[in-house]
C-alpha cells in the first residue's frame, strides 16, 4: 500500500489506521468483513481531491482483537469515530464495502452532525439484524469454533452452502474457505459470528 499505518489504542486493542491523500474532502472508508486496508485501496483508490482514512477493524488486517466483548458493528463504528477524532476530522463522508457500509450507516444514524454523506458499496445489511445473506458466515464461524480447522474446512467444502456458491459465486466461496486458513481463525470466527448476527443500527 505504500503508506505506513499509525496505531490507535482502543481499550487493549491496537488498531492500524491508514490516512492517505491530501485533498480537502475527508472520506472515512471501511473494509468488508475479513478485509483490510488493501481491500479499500483496490475498491476506493487514492485521488487528488480527497483524504481517505481507513481503520483495520478488530481482529482484521493487522489489528489486534483486544479483550473487549461482544464484537459489534457499533463497537467498530466507535473505533472508527475515535480514529476520525484523532485525525482531526470533524465532518466527513462515511463509506465502506459490505460490513464497512454497515459501519458507515451506524455512524450516520448515531452521529448525523459528523457525517456529510454516504458511499455504500455492496451493503450486506439494509435494515435488519442477521440478514439471510450473512448465514454462510455464521455457518463457517460455528464450524471453526467447534471443530479442528482442517476438519471444519472439509465439512464446509462438502456442504450445500459451498455447493451453491461453487456455481453461483465462486469468488465468495474462495473467500469463505480462506477464513479457515487465517492465523487468527478462532478469534476471527468470534468476530465473524457476532458481526454476521448484528445489524447496521
Amino acid at each position: 500500500m505504500g503508506v505506513a499505518p499509525t496505531i490507535l489504542l482502543r481499550d487493549d486493542a491496537a488498531l492500524r489506521v491508514f490516512d492517505t491523500g491530501q485533498g480537502r474532502l475527508p472520506v472515512v472508508f471501511q473494509h468488508g468483513l475479513g478485509g483490510d486496508a488493501a481491500q479499500v485501496a483496490q475498491n476506493f483508490p487514492d485521488g487528488p481531491s480527497y483524504r481517505r482514512l481507513t481503520v483495520e477493524c478488530r481482529a482484521q488486517g493487522g489489528s489486534g482483537a483486544g479483550s473487549k466483548r461482544p464484537f459489534s458493528i457499533a463497537m467498530f463504528a466507535d473505533d472508527v469515530l475515535a480514529a476520525a477524532d484523532a485525525a482531526g476530522l470533524d465532518r466527513f463522508v462515511a463509506g465502506g464495502i459490505s460490513m464497512g457500509a454497515a459501519i458507515a450507516l451506524q455512524l450516520a444514524v448515531r452521529h448525523p452532525d459528523r457525517v456529510a454523506g454516504l458511499v455504500l458499496v455492496r451493503p450486506a445489511w439494509a435494515f435488519e439484524a442477521a440478514p439471510q445473506n450473512m448465514r454462510p458466515y455464521v455457518e463457517v464461524a460455528e464450524l471453526i469454533r467447534s471443530r479442528p480447522l482442517s476438519q471444519a474446512r472439509d465439512i464446509f467444502a462438502a456442504s450445500a452452502t459451498a455447493a451453491r456458491f461453487r456455481t453461483e459465486a465462486p469468488d465468495n466461496l474462495a473467500s469463505l474457505l480462506g477464513f479457515f486458513a487465517r492465523e487468527n481463525a478462532p478469534v476471527f470466527a468470534e468476530v465473524m459470528q457476532a458481526i454476521a448476527e448484528d445489524g447496521p443500527g
